[in-house]
């Protein structure tokens, strides 16, 4: 986020007739469900995604819809398409939010902690501990070792090495050189060995 100051001499033209998209995605295939929402108020739109998601027990995001000549055009508010793939750190943190708030009413039902395609959240970023750099929101215990998860161990060896090099370091100092790339690298891997089980959230660009 980024906020700038701004001179409000002249203030811009107001306008009132917000229409909101709100997308309600149902189902393994997260199948999408859409409601304009017209002469609403942000927080009515708001407290209508949460009815009509059964309390965030469904994956919602919503939009403010814009009629251009070229076509309808949706900004983000919260959440994004959850059908689209991310590609960029923005979308990323977008689907998170969307995956956070399913997971934790799941927890709060004492339900298993798994979206609505039957996939966990594992979250891969570094931390100023020894052991692997993954963890799962909403779960007890929050951090994952070798036995919550049936990795290799090369991958476990390599993840663990990658999250000590994190920690080699003062705070001050930048991670070293290729470590990042080495994260998408490892990233990568780890979703490929968790494939059906989990959904790997690089959790460490965001």
């Amino acid at each position: 986020m980024r906020m700038e100051p701004v001179d409000d001499a002249n203030p811009a033209a107001a306008r009132y007739d917000a229409r909101y998209r709100l997308l309600v995605f149902e189902g393994a295939q997260s199948s999408a469900t859409a409601f304009d929402l017209i002469d609403a108020s942000l927080e009515e739109a708001l407290d209508t995604a949460t009815r009509m998601s059964g309390s965030d027990e469904h994956l919602w995001s919503l939009a403010l819809v814009d009629e251009e000549a070229d076509g309808t055009r949706l900004t983000w508010l919260s959440g994004m398409d959850y059908r689209d793939r991310p590609r960029s750190a923005v979308e990323w943190r977008r689907r998170a939010r969307m995956q956070d708030r399913c997971l934790s009413r799941r927890g709060l039902r004492g339900l298993p902690l798994v979206l609505p395609d039957g996939l966990r959240v594992i979250r891969l970023f570094p931390e100023w501990v020894h052991g692997l750099p993954l963890w799962e929101s909403f779960a007890d215990p929050y951090r994952l070792t070798e036995t919550d998860l049936d990795l290799s161990p090369a991958l476990a060896a390599a993840l663990i090495a990658w999250n000590d090099a994190w920690c080699d370091r003062s705070e001050e100092e930048p991670p070293p050189a290729g470590w990042a790339s080495r994260g998408r690298e490892l990233w990568r891997r780890l979703q490929a060995e968790l494939e059906g089980i989990a959904e790997v959230r690089p959790d460490f660009l965001l």
